[in-house]
């Protein structure tokens, strides 16, 4: 999704649709660092009331799954998705 943000003109795309798609992404945990990337690329203008609520849930989840010895690696993921998440959220 990135990619076709850089290339493509702005007004063409439907963003608002694009960060539905990011947003499912997220939700699904399909892909988690895509979907974030994308929402940060878009920004909080291509996103309606009920999607900007939707996001700021997301960012408030706790997703880690400690297990093994790559908790920590998790860990520090979770907590950089969810960082990069409210920083969108936040405007």
């Amino acid at each position: 999704m990135l990619a076709l943000l850089a290339v493509a003109d702005g007004a063409a795309l439907d963003r608002g649709r694009l960060a539905e798609a990011a947003l499912c992404a997220a939700e699904t945990e399909s892909d988690l660092r895509g979907a974030g990337e994308a929402l940060a690329a878009l920004g909080t203008t291509a996103l309606d009331d009920g999607q900007r609520r939707r996001l700021a849930d997301l960012a408030g989840r706790d997703r880690r799954i400690v297990g093994g010895c790559f908790a920590g690696a998790g860990i520090r993921d979770d907590e950089a998705l969810r960082a990069l998440l409210a920083a969108v959220a936040g405007g």
